[in-house]
């Protein structure tokens, strides 16, 4: 049959060398095992699977991929069948024998974005170990915090960078979640409902590093989860980071500057000689924003698309998920780099944090606990202190108009309760600022990480593990 040459240049051709460039090694893999397992099952008997094992080890030794895309085959699938029986004649069929190209396609996909995401995975976990060093070093240097684009309350740099890493450690359970919905096997599901021939469904599974079948067979075809999923919490980390970035490029600017970065990660102006632009935080940003587009783009490609095998869940899509994950992998780069080597400007953030009463909520709390009156009260002498400028005598004036007597706290003790100091060393209640507070925040980063890493290396080991068993395997075919 010939193809329309329009269909031809704008699905065939391009499905054809997205194949040949991405899923070579993961077909590859798939026909191994599933010939092994019909082996094993005695499908087919020695002396074809004999054959077979030997043409495809001389075939994926030897074979050229045209780079047109080639006359008279569909795509690289039957490219590959055609080639594999010029070696083998017509026994190569029988590489074909209880498979569709709906379970082969759907298990060499779920294999690609396996490796993709576990090289990611990788990339974050060495980052958040990275931060949480920073995070060690930082306990003591003072930063503002902000709320409604206000300052609010003196805190320190590792306990904003926790904040975030936290976040960024529950999308990557999120991650590591979803990498359970990838790695189950379709293989064996045939077109959508199985086959009569006595297939073992969990040792292909074994053989490829799945965890297990896919319970379904229609959903093994059908599901678009095994790259949903994974979208949805890549861009929900994406969301985090531009969040953060934003954030971050407020406090490096001039109106605020309590952050700053080295020399080599900003870039002057042309014209403007005083210029020193942190555009490092806003390429993070873009990038963020280019990868969470392509992600999203997968999760509203399935609105309304039919619960069938459909092209939707075919290798198109996997080109924006591709891409998602090769920009994210970029931007933590940058990422990491900017969270290392940003540092606090500490006689700025000591100049705003007493200008702006960010220590008052601790002064009306100390006017409760020594001076036994309600918060409501010392909230409103609190008040009236901010109103005046900061003056102690109208604090004064109005805490006796208030309570009815004189307040017994004097100035060198006022003024230490209104230190930055003192505002974060006092709040070491768990989850604060201060390094007592701090140590339940660093624990659960530790405890998210461990068991992130543990049952990722789990799973690299069981991939590990399966392809030596795979080779193994298909070698002693003969």
């Amino acid at each position: 049959m010939e193809f329309s040459r329009i269909y031809v240049k704008h699905v065939l051709e391009r499905s054809y060398r997205h194949w040949a460039s991405a899923f070579l090694e993961e077909f590859r893999q798939q026909n191994r095992a599933h010939l092994v397992m019909l082996a094993r099952q005695k499908i087919i008997d020695s002396e074809t699977a004999s054959g077979l094992k030997n043409s495809i080890s001389e075939l994926d030794a030897t074979i050229e991929i045209p780079e047109e895309f080639p006359a008279g085959v569909e795509d690289l699938f039957f490219y590959y069948e055609e080639q594999l029986g010029i070696i083998l004649g017509e026994k190569a069929g029988s590489l074909h024998t209880a498979r569709s190209r709906n379970d082969m396609d759907a298990t060499v996909f779920r294999l690609y974005v396996r490796k993709l995401m576990i090289s990611l995975m990788k990339q974050m976990l060495l980052m958040v170990e990275a931060v949480k060093e920073k995070i060690g070093v930082s306990e003591e240097q003072l930063l503002v915090l902000y709320t409604h684009g206000q300052p609010a309350q003196v805190s320190t740099l590792a306990h904003y960078l926790s904040s975030f890493l936290i976040e960024f450690l529950e999308g990557l359970e999120g991650l590591n979640a979803s990498i359970r919905v990838v790695n189950q096997c379709p293989l064996g599901a045939a077109a959508i409902t199985t086959t009569g021939f006595n297939i073992d469904r969990q040792l292909v599974s074994d053989l490829l590093g799945f965890e297990k079948p896919v319970p379904n067979s229609y959903q093994a075809i059908v599901t678009s989860h095994w790259l949903t999923y994974p979208s949805m919490w890549f861009k929900s980390i994406l969301n985090d980071i531009t969040r953060l970035m934003a954030d971050m490029g407020h406090k490096a600017s001039c109106e605020v500057g309590i952050l700053s970065f080295p020399d080599e990660l900003v870039q002057v102006s042309s014209i403007m000689p005083q210029k020193r632009n942190p555009v490092i935080i806003e390429h993070i940003r873009i990038q963020a924003g280019m990868a969470a587009g392509d992600f999203q783009s997968l999760i509203d490609l399935f609105h309304n698309v039919p619960y069938q095998d459909v092209n939707e869940v075919a290798d198109a899509p996997i080109t924006s998920f591709t891409r998602g994950c090769e920009t994210l992998s970029g931007l933590l780069e940058l990422l990491e780099e900017t969270l290392l080597k940003v540092s606090v400007d500490e006689q700025r953030v000591s100049n705003i944090a007493l200008s702006t009463g960010t220590t008052t909520t601790e002064l009306a709390d100390e006017l409760v606990r020594r001076e036994g009156i309600s918060f409501r009260t010392a909230h409103s002498v609190t008040s009236t202190y901010v109103k005046s400028g900061y003056s102690l005598e109208a604090l004064r004036g109005r805490f006796s108009e208030l309570v009815g007597r004189a307040l017994s706290m004097n100035d060198m003790e006022l003024r230490e309760v209104l230190s930055p100091q003192h505002f974060v060393q006092i709040r070491n209640i768990p989850g604060g600022p201060s390094i007592s507070g701090m140590k339940s925040v660093v624990s659960s980063i530790e405890e998210k990480a461990y068991l992130i890493t543990d049952s990722l290396d789990e799973l690299i080991e069981r991939v590990v593990d399966s392809e030596k068993r795979l080779s193994a395997d298909f070698n002693a075919l003969g």
